[in-house]
C-alpha cells in the first residue's frame, strides 16, 4: 500500500497505467475539488480553465491524461493534460 497524499483533503482515484502513475480527483485548501496525476511519491495538481473543479479519469501509458474541467463562466469541458 502507498500513501498518494493529497492536494489538500480527501482524495478520489480512478486509473492507473503501467508505468504507476495514478489520476483522480482531491480537494484543494481551497475547498475546491482538481484532478491530479501523481507518479513516483509527487502529487500534482492538473489545474482547472479557470474555474473551480476539475476531474482525471484516465491515463495512458504516455501519461496524457483526459478528464473535465470548468471555466470561468462554471462550463464543464471535456479536456486532455498532456506531459
Amino acid at each position: 500500500m502507498t500513501d498518494l497524499g493529497t492536494l489538500g483533503g480527501s482524495v478520489r482515484t480512478f486509473a492507473v497505467n503501467d508505468r504507476g502513475q495514478v489520476v483522480g480527483t482531491s480537494r484543494t485548501l481551497s475547498l475546491e475539488f482538481h484532478g491530479f496525476i501523481w507518479e513516483g511519491g509527487v502529487i500534482t495538481d492538473l489545474g482547472t480553465l479557470g474555474g473551480t473543479i476539475s476531474q482525471a479519469f484516465a491515463v495512458n501509458d504516455r501519461g496524457q491524461v483526459v478528464g473535465i474541467a470548468t471555466t470561468t463562466s462554471g462550463e464543464g469541458r471535456a479536456v486532455i493534460w498532456n506531459p
